[in-house]
């Protein structure tokens, strides 16, 4: 499968939305993103407006890049999905890679585990 950029991506970035594709799966992804002069967070985590990700079989890319152009809005290739992990490189360098699994419970665990340190928080405030 390749996976590309066209439209969303925009709440938390293209990285949270990469993640989120996989989470959803337990498939990976491996994606080479181009910085163009940014800093790494801002490629990661910056929220452009109007971007989605898809992810498609390769057979239908041609097609998918056909109507995109008929439309005048911008499909990129950014990589392809692989068994088990999220891999992003920037501009060639690897700067994230982590079992899907281990991003997930994280991803999943992670407001319970604010809302219990707030609450923890509060209880020993109040006592």
């Amino acid at each position: 499968m390749r996976i590309g950029v066209g439209l969303k991506a925009v709440v938390l970035g293209l990285a949270v939305a990469l993640a989120e594709k996989a989470f959803g799966k337990g498939i990976g992804v491996r994606v080479n993103l181009a910085s163009e002069g940014l800093p790494a967070e801002f490629v990661l985590f910056g929220e452009d407006a109007s971007r989605i990700v898809v992810s498609c079989d390769p057979g239908q890319l041609t097609r998918i890049q056909e109507v995109a152009e008929k439309y005048e809005i911008a499909a990129d290739v950014l990589g392809e999905t692989i068994p088990d992990r999220l891999e992003i490189s920037l501009d060639g360098t690897i700067i994230v890679s982590a079992e899907v699994s281990e991003l997930s419970e994280g991803f999943e665990g992670a407001l319970e585990a604010t809302l219990r340190t707030d609450s923890e928080s509060m209880a020993a405030v109040l006592t």
